[in-house]
């Protein structure tokens, strides 16, 4: 937007010169400064509210689709309430019986044998018990030695 050459800054900064003087020049550019730096976070807070306004624009958007969807399913749900015929006996409205063998019983109500599958192994609850007392059982650690070399002609 604003493209100064440097041969147009320093004609800036030597018009400055000539009409504020030395005196004033250096407090004229803090003054300047301070309003630059006044301008640019007024634009940040600008920035920062459009895009939250734009971001509670998204977010009405999404709550009003969210509300047409919700809508929608209550009417087709109430459609199929309408649909469902409510004079049907007590009997024919239970859900399916359910035998031992869906809870993984035989038929005398003992645990059904398992169908093997190859290569996947689970321990058996002795093997288990086994494995957690080699865990909690002290591992010997072994110290390394250190040794010496012996030098060539017999120097340490």
């Amino acid at each position: 937007m604003f493209d100064f050459a440097f041969s147009e800054m320093l004609l800036a900064a030597v018009v400055a010169l000539v009409v504020l003087g030395p005196e004033r020049l250096p407090q004229a550019a803090r003054a300047l400064g301070r309003m630059l730096g006044k301008i640019q976070r007024l634009a940040g807070s600008l920035r920062a509210e459009l895009a939250q306004h734009a971001d509670m624009a998204d977010l009405r958007r999404m709550q009003e689709t969210l509300a047409s969807t919700a809508n929608e399913l209550k009417q087709e749900m109430q459609q199929l309430r309408a649909g469902a015929s409510p004079n049907l006996p007590a009997w024919e409205r239970l859900p399916p019986q359910r035998t031992p063998a869906d809870f993984g019983m035989d038929a005398d109500f003992e645990p059904a044998p398992r169908p093997v599958q190859p290569g996947f192994h689970t321990p058996s609850l002795q093997q288990r018990a086994r494995a957690g007392r080699r865990k909690l059982q002290p591992r010997a650690r072994i110290r390394p030695r250190l040794r010496v070399r012996k030098q060539a002609g017999g120097r340490r």
